[in-house]
Formats: C-alpha cells, sequence, structure tokens
C-alpha cells in the first residue's frame, strides 16, 4: 500500500514579521479532471441500476451522516449516540463498497486505475479503524473518568453528611 506523506514545507518565518502563506493556487486541470470523471460517472449511473442503487444508497448514508454531524454542531458537542450512528453509517456503507469490490474484483485485477483506487480505498479503511479505535480508547477512558468523579462526589456527599453534626471535623479526611 502506498505512502501518503504530505510533501508541502511549513510556511518559512522571518524573525521581523510572521507572514502568511499565499493562499493555493487552483489548478484547472484537475478541477477539468474531476468535472469530467464525475459526467462519466453519472452518466455510468444512468446506465447501470446497481450502479445507481449503489449511488442513492451512498447517498442517502451520506446525507444521514451529515444530518448528524451538524445537529451535533449547533450544540457544539457531539453524542455518544451521534457518534454510534455515524459510525454505524459508515459500516454499512464500507460493507457496501467491499460487496461492489468483490463483485468486481476480475475487472480489478485487469485495470492498474481500479486496483490503485481500491488499494487506496483500504488503506484509508485502515485509517479509519485506527481512528474508530483511538475513539474508543479515549471514550472508554472518559467513562472510567466520570465514574471516578461520581463516586468521589457520593463518598464526598456521605462525609458530608456525617460532618454536619461533628463540626465539620470528618471533612479533612477526605
Amino acid at each position: 500500500m502506498g505512502n501518503h506523506m504530505s510533501t508541502t514545507k511549513p510556511p518559512e518565518t522571518s524573525t521581523a514579521a510572521t507572514t502568511l502563506p499565499p493562499p493555493p493556487t487552483l489548478n484547472f486541470n484537475n478541477n477539468l479532471q474531476y468535472t469530467t470523471e464525475l459526467n462519466s460517472y453519472e452518466a455510468a449511473c444512468r446506465l447501470d441500476e446497481d450502479l445507481q442503487s449503489f449511488d442513492t444508497s451512498l447517498q442517502a448514508r451520506t446525507n444521514q451522516v451529515i444530518n448528524t454531524l451538524q445537529s451535533g454542531v449547533e450544540v457544539r458537542a457531539l453524542s455518544f449516540d451521534s457518534l454510534k450512528e455515524v459510525t454505524e453509517c459508515l459500516l454499512e456503507m464500507n460493507q457496501e463498497v467491499v460487496k461492489v469490490i468483490l463483485e468486481c474484483k476480475k475487472d480489478i485485477w485487469k485495470n492498474q486505475e481500479l486496483f490503485e483506487l481500491v488499494e487506496e480505498y483500504f488503506e484509508n479503511s485502515l485509517q479509519t479503524l485506527d481512528f474508530c479505535t483511538a475513539l474508543e480508547k479515549c471514550l472508554k477512558r472518559a467513562r472510567d473518568s466520570q465514574l471516578l468523579i461520581l463516586v468521589a462526589l457520593q463518598l464526598f456527599d456521605e462525609e458530608h453528611d456525617k460532618v454536619e453534626g461533628t463540626n465539620m471535623r470528618g471533612l479533612w479526611r477526605s
């Protein structure tokens, strides 16, 4: 699988003042290529019912994920339910893509561009899995910390109830 490291250098800083890097230049050749590929994809969707069904499903799931994330942005926090829903959608989309890859494996092996695309897909899937694993560890640590805080608060309340009648003597033990 390919090594995908950025080759851009960080902006240089002068001793007198820090200047912002120039805005990125638009590469019209790439934009034209993407437009051409998108038009080709749309034409293929019109001709192939399976591809059209896959595309419709993919768009619906993508919209669901965007709407879920958008509701979290409004309150500047994502709920566990939102994260779970996004993860489930991602898993469903991955399963659909794997089905398509398996159905078209002979074509993929014959076409170097398709093969590289599938290879890139699997590399991105591994990175997504790494992210989800790290997120799971963080969520478990947060849950454990929350439980510790709740236990500490409960002990504090119990100690506080005992101390109320004894001139705050026991408060200093906790």
